[in-house]
Formats: structure tokens, sequence, C-alpha cells
């Protein structure tokens, strides 16, 4: 028998086919490679444990080259103790020691070699004293007698075999890992794969870099290794110009869209017209259009169903580069004509009731030589008048009034239109003009 090569912990899998050389795929986590362990040109006795297909197996002596296993010699087998022609799938190549290496070794009855043959062994014999002075002749030891023989062979398996035909594991443990070489990775991709960057946290990388992070509180990272949400996304390749890159992109049918839940309402938006029209919706079932945004324009998706702000939740300010358009459409318009007597003359005390004033939040905030002078009327003053000359206040649109609750309870506001008030007042004027002078054309009465 040629002399054999042994090496503990050698195992790799495979998925090679065939009668031949069987090339490696890289060692099972907690074994060394061949490549790692095994002397060039050596042979050794191996064995194969079909996984995917467990009723192959095979038993030889072999050698190792160029990755693959070579120069199958088979010893037993499932093919009739032939070379076994294995199917594509999962397989395990163990190094190990092949049950009739142990039984040529029993077997001593053609085999003899003389003291001079083997070396060093007179000089080894003529150091030992007398047998029957020290140790009876019977001498022997049980396992327990050698320090760590029994560990060891509980970490062994039985010669020849990998797996039973019911094999399982309750976990699988492998080393943390780097970005750049992951714990679980490919065979032809290295750097590419899963790896563990601290205690409780999951990361993937590819290229050797990581890409997207588990932090141990749940949250996700694709970017960033520290989000800020349950899920962050960091991206430094937008091209605002091309509008070609972004951190996320929501494509298909108008767009993606993205839908926000909260409870059983929601809210969300999407794109419409090839992607030259954005629409925001809400709803509870389903999501209704509300608003457009489009390159130009900022509108409401249903003419004229919705208010921009409430009296509870005013803007501070409107900025704008012309005035408002308020619709005068003839066509859209019931006339009722010129203002009555009793209307003339509340407007004639509104006249009156004009006035300069500070806001009191302004003259708070920067006292009452910086709050800003602001001239107009005061609401419920101009709504007393009018019902004192028997007017519904309510019935003009001028007039406005808000009622709602929040945490403090009931709440309201009084407000007007200041152009309704203005046009309202120009007309009070020109009456008062007309009756001065017999030049200008009286206004007419609607209410005479």
């Amino acid at each position: 028998m040629p002399h054999l090569f042994f090496a503990d912990l050698v195992r790799e899998t495979s998925t090679a086919t065939g009668t031949s050389s069987l090339a490696l795929a890289g060692a099972v986590p907690g074994h060394r490679s061949f490549a790692a362990a095994v002397l060039p040109g050596s042979r050794f006795h191996y064995s194969i444990a079909g996984v995917t297909h467990e009723q192959q197996w095979e038993v030889g002596e072999g050698s190792f080259a160029d990755g693959a296993l070579t120069d199958r010699s088979v010893l037993a087998s499932s093919s009739g103790n032939g070379l076994v022609d294995f199917s594509p799938g999962l397989k395990i190549i163990t190094l190990t020691v092949a049950a009739d290496w142990f039984a040529a070794r029993e077997d001593r009855s053609d085999h003899a070699h003389g003291i001079a043959d083997v070396e060093g062994l007179q000089t080894a014999l003529d150091s030992k004293q007398v047998a029957g002075s020290y140790a009876s002749a019977s001498h022997g030891h049980g396992i327990a007698d050698v320090t760590g023989l029994q560990s060891a062979l509980e970490g062994k398996q039985p010669a020849g075999s990998y797996a039973a035909a019911s094999h399982d594991h309750a976990s699988l443990q492998v080393a943390a890992g780097t970005a750049a070489s992951p714990a679980l990775s490919f065979a032809a991709d290295p750097d590419t794969g899963v790896f563990a960057p601290g205690a409780d946290a999951l990361a993937i990388s590819t290229g050797g870099a990581e890409r997207a992070r588990f932090t141990a509180d749940g949250r996700l990272g694709v970017g960033t290794i520290s989000p800020m949400g349950a899920a962050h996304f960091a991206w430094n390749g937008w091209q605002p110009d091309l509008n070609l890159n972004a951190a996320v992109v929501l494509s298909g049918t108008f767009g993606g869209g993205l839908l926000l839940k909260d409870g059983i309402s929601s809210a969300g938006f999407w794109t419409a017209d090839s992607g030259f029209s954005l629409i925001v919706g809400i709803g509870e079932s389903g999501l209704t259009a509300a608003l457009e945004i489009r390159q130009n324009v900022l509108q409401p998706v249903v003419d004229s169903a919705a208010a921009l702000g409430h009296a509870s939740r005013r803007w501070s300010q409107l900025y704008a580069a012309t005035g408002t358009i308020n619709t005068s459409d003839a066509r859209d318009k019931h006339w009722l004509g010129a203002l009555s007597h009793a209307e003339m003359a509340a407007g004639r005390e509104i006249i009156a009731e004009l006035g300069l004033f500070q806001w009191l939040a302004a003259r708070e905030a920067k006292g009452p030589d910086e709050a800003r002078l602001h001239f107009g009327v005061r609401a419920q003053n101009a709504f007393a008048i009018l019902t004192r000359h028997g007017l519904d206040w309510r019935r003009y649109a001028w007039c406005c009034h808000d009622a709602w609750e929040d945490e403090d309870g009931p709440c309201e506001r009084f407000g007007i239109r200041s152009d309704q008030l203005a046009l309202f007042l120009i007309a009070v004027l020109a009456q008062q003009m007309a009756d001065l002078s017999p030049d200008v054309t009286e206004v007419p009465d609607a209410g005479a």
C-alpha cells in the first residue's frame, strides 16, 4: 500500500458531476480546504457524500490538483464499488481514513520487518529495561486514561460518511466576517455576501463594500450605517438636472405611487400625464385625488371644492407677483343691482368706523413702537352697524365668521373679505358724491 497523506478537518463542498475529476467549491464552515492542507502530489483517502442525492456515495483514494479531486481509485461506493457518476447537486468531499486502511493493518500475515529495517528502533530498544521489571506484560490503558482522547473522538465522524439520510442542523454558526470578506459569500465572488458588523446587526456587502445594514433595533439603512428611521436610504448620486438617479425609485403604472397609512385612513401621491403631473390624494377605502402639481401650476383637482388654509390654521403671509383673480363672469351671476337705502346708510357708518390699528400679537412680540400700523375695520363693529339698520350681516359675503373646536374647547373668529367691502364702500361714496354734485349722475337705488 503506498504512503498516504492524512490531515484533520479537511472538508469541502462540490456541485461537480461525472466519474472523473470533481471541482471543489470551498471549505465547509469550521473546516479547511484541500488547498490549505494537502501537500502537492500526495495521495489520500476521501469520502464523497451526496446531499442533494443522498443515495450516491463513494470512498476511495485520490489526489488534489488545480482545485479538484483527481485520480479517483474507488474502495467502496453506492455504484457496486465502482466509480459513481455523480448527478448535479450538492455533495460533501472529506479527507478521511478508509475502513480498508484499518483492515490492512489488522492482517499482518504477509508483512514483516526486522529490527534493523526500522530506523532508530535498535537505539530506542537499547535504552529500555527488561520486560517485567517495570510494567506487566498485560499492561493496558482505557480511552479515559489518555488525556483529550475522548473529546477528540467525539469530534470525529465514522470513516467514509458525512450525513445520514435524515441529516439536520439546529443552527449554522460562522465567523462574523467583514465587508471585504463576508462570512457567507459565493465561491466565484468572495467579496459579495452577508456579514455581522456588530452585536445583533446584519449587513450586506457587494464588491467588498457595505451597502445595507439591519441595526440591532430593527432599523434598515441603505447607503448608511446609522439609519434615522425604520428605513433610511442615503444616496449621493442624485442628479436634479437629469432626474435619472435617486435614493428611492417607485416605477410602474402611475409612477408606482406611494401610500401612507394611518390606521384605516391613507394618503399618497402618484404621477399622471407621463410624469408631467404629480397627484396628491387622501381617503379611507381608496385614495381620492385632491391636489395636482404641474410644472407651472399648483391647483386643486376639483374646481372650487377646497380652501387654502382655515380660520384656525391661517397663513401668515401670501406672496404673489400679481393680485388674485376672482370669478366675475356675468353668466355665473344672478344680478340684484345697486345698494338699498339701508345698505347705503350702514355703509356711511362703516366708513366712519375705518381706522388704524396694530395686531395685539405684534405689539406683544415687537412692542407698541415697532408693531406695524394696519388700516381697516373691526369686523364685529361693522356687523353691528348692519344689524342696527335692520340688515342680516350673515347674508353678506364680505362678512365672515368661523367656528370650530380644539383642545381648549369651542373657538370662533370673525373676518371680512376686504375686496368686497371696499367695493361696497365705493358704491356708498359714489352715491354721496352724486348727492353733493348735480353734475354727477345719481347712482340707481335698487331698493327704492
